[in-house]
Order: structure tokens, then C-alpha cells, then sequence
């Protein structure tokens, strides 16, 4: 055996001796998730890997030669799923990235990997989204409207049915908003090994503990200098019930998942 082999085989070893439970990080946008991803990617360290979302974006722009941005938006998850089973099948031990549920990985790896996440208030998560995305340069996702013009845009009622989006499994182009995809999205995170709030991240933090055997430490990744958002939007009632009113499936979907009330 060669020097290369010898040394893969002693590198598997350690990992199965220091991070046997393998793991999926579904990270929702402004959810938490770049401390909660992180953190887990440096207790990983030896095997971990991620999908940058931008990265992602910018390699289906040029594969594809697309120009409608807005569609691109969604149909970039289809690749960020295929790199997904992709790395699963070369059984890198923690993967963290944007993605949504995927019904092939979980049937295929559910008996070796934890499948988590970590939710946002919707509503808090809209308006989060909106914020970092408003007029940055850097964006693929970049948002041009002020408020009151987003708030009428079939961009915003997307945002508003996330959730549905991420894990009803329905496929690109169904309505997201729809009674089908809400109940979809309960039923497969009812298959997730851990559901984490944002606002209850001591109790994320054990019950991954209990789920993965390992402690995981969240810090506020997005907290810290460039990283926070550029704008910040002054919400007024009439908005923020506007807001409400787009953010009713994702909030009829929390409200199942969580048991906690808007």
C-alpha cells in the first residue's frame, strides 16, 4: 500500500474514532444560520465541507448562460442539492449549506447522517432578508425596491412562503404559499433530527449535543464587523402587517413546528 492510501485509511480511522455521527445542515437564509453552520464545520474539521451561495450562484450563471435572475434564484437549488448527494456519497462527515430538503438524500443517508436546521420567526426573517439584501452590490440576491414597492412584488410573496420553499420537496415552480406545500414542509421537518429556533439557542445547542454526541458552541457570525447588514429599515405597523400577511404560510408552518405563536 502506498504512502497516499496509508495515510487515507489512518485519516478515516481518526474520524471514525473522533466524529463518528455525520450530519446535514439545512441553512435557511437569515435564520442563524452562518454561526450555526461554522460551528459545526470546526467541531468537523477533519471532514466538513459547504456550498457558498453566492459561489453557487455565479458557477449555474456561467454553465447555464442565464440572465433572469429572479428565476435563477430558485432553480440554483436543484445544483446546490446535486453538490448536496454529491458529497454525502463521498461521505464527508458534515455538510452545511442552502438547501432544501431533499427526499433522495434523506431515503439514501438518513441511517448515517443527522439532518438539522435552524428557524427564524418569519416575519423577523423577512424583514432580516430584506435589509441585507437592499441595493448590495455583491448580491446575487439583491433587492432594488424600497419597501412598500417590494411588499408588491412576487419576489416578496416568495420570500413570505420560505419555508414552504425549503421543505415542502415540491418541485420548482410549484406554489409555495399553497395548503399542499405548507403541510408538505411540516411533514418532512417532522422527519429532521433537530429543529433549533434562533431564539432558543441553548436548547439547539443540547439537543444537537444529544443528537451528534458532540458539544457545539454558537457564536453571532453575521454580528461582526463587514458581515452586518448595511441597511436598516425603519418598519411601520402598516408594513409590518403587510409583512405578516405574505409571511402567513411560513408562519402557519413555524407555528405547527415550534408550537410557538405570532
Amino acid at each position: 500500500m502506498g504512502i497516499v492510501d496509508t495515510a487515507k485509511r489512518q485519516l478515516r480511522a481518526l474520524q471514525d474514532r473522533t466524529i463518528p455521527q455525520r450530519v446535514v445542515f439545512h441553512h435557511v437564509p437569515k435564520c442563524g444560520g452562518t454561526s450555526a453552520g461554522r460551528a459545526l464545520r470546526k467541531r468537523y474539521l477533519l471532514s466538513q465541507a459547504t456550498v457558498k451561495p453566492e459561489e453557487s450562484f455565479r458557477a449555474f450563471e456561467m454553465f447555464t448562460g442565464r440572465t433572469d435572475r429572479q428565476a435563477m434564484l430558485v432553480d440554483v437549488l436543484d445544483l446546490r442539492e446535486q453538490m448536496m448527494l454529491y458529497l454525502l456519497a463521498d461521505d464527508v462527515r458534515c455538510v452545511s449549506l442552502h438547501v432544501r430538503f431533499s427526499a433522495a438524500a434523506h431515503a439514501a443517508f438518513s441511517d448515517r447522517y443527522k439532518f438539522v436546521t435552524l428557524l427564524r420567526d418569519p416575519v423577523a426573517r423577512f424583514i432580516s432578508h430584506y435589509d441585507w439584501s437592499y441595493q448590495r452590490p455583491s448580491a446575487f440576491g439583491r433587492i432594488d425596491e424600497p419597501l412598500d414597492a417590494f411588499l408588491e412584488t412576487d419576489r416578496a410573496r416568495s420570500l413570505g412562503a420560505t419555508y414552504g420553499e425549503y421543505f415542502s420537496g415540491l418541485p420548482v415552480g410549484a406554489d409555495f404559499a399553497s395548503a399542499e406545500a405548507v403541510e408538505a414542509a411540516i411533514a418532512n421537518l417532522g422527519k429532521l433530527d433537530v429543529v433549533g429556533r434562533l431564539d432558543e439557542l441553548a436548547g439547539f445547542e443540547a439537543d444537537l449535543r444529544t443528537a451528534l454526541g458532540v458539544r457545539i458552541k454558537l457564536g453571532h457570525e453575521n454580528r461582526k464587523g463587514a458581515a452586518r447588514p448595511a441597511h436598516k429599515t425603519e418598519i411601520t405597523p402598516d408594513q409590518r402587517a403587510r409583512i405578516q400577511a405574505l409571511c402567513a404560510p411560513d408562519i402557519a408552518i413555524w407555528t405547527r413546528v415550534t408550537g410557538q405563536a405570532l
